[in-house]
């Protein structure tokens, strides 16, 4: 069997993809690095990094984003390790870059096909909402901390799970009643009868 691909259909399935790939890598980036200078000094407070609001973003963008949403957090988590946290281990930060874009992915796949989520999440409720953050979190940590315990970087699996999957879920939590509260002013005016 011979599939034969047109220049046009080529073009149209690339730019579908990295025009959002690049919209959500641009924000993404923003938001997370705005985050880190803001908040940078906080980290010396007690239970500073309990709150990250950049994870609530990823979650986001991919409900939004899908793919191209996973790959863009995939891409800038990989800079941020690259040339900011981790800078003497490729392995490390490709690890690391790779946990945050498949564990937003994974949540969204799972719950997609369990809960049989419409693509435009017109089915979703908010305790559907809740239930993906909660997963998002643990897996999130997990796969994180999996990463840092297996290179030798984290040495308490436990508390390092614990304090990432609170920064998480208080950052979901930040990020949906930001949405929720501009959802209001956006909603179209009812028609009057």
């Amino acid at each position: 069997m011979h599939i034969n691909f047109g220049k046009e259909q080529i073009v149209r399935a690339l730019s579908t993809f990295f025009q959002p790939f690049f919209l959500f890598g641009l924000a993404y980036a923003g938001i997370y690095f705005l985050n880190n200078s803001l908040t940078g000094f906080l980290y010396l407070a007690p239970a500073a990094h309990f709150i990250h609001i950049p994870s609530g973003f990823k979650l986001l963008f991919v409900l939004i984003g899908r793919y191209a949403g996973a790959a863009a957090i995939t891409c800038v988590s990989f800079v941020n390790a690259y040339f900011i946290m981790f800078q003497d281990d490729l392995v490390l930060d490709i690890a690391l870059a790779c946990a945050s874009g498949l564990a937003p992915l994974l949540t969204w796949l799972f719950f997609k096909y369990r809960f049989k989520l419409a693509d435009n999440l017109e089915n979703i409720r908010y305790s559907d909402i809740l239930a993906m953050g909660i997963f998002f979190a643990a897996l999130n940590g997990v796969l994180h901390q999996l990463v840092l315990f297996w290179i030798g970087t984290q040495r308490d699996f436990a508390n390092g799970l614990f304090i990432m999957g609170i920064g998480d879920i208080t950052g979901l939590v930040i990020v949906l009643l930001l949405v929720r509260s501009t959802y209001r002013f956006l909603q179209p005016p009812k028609p009057q009868q």
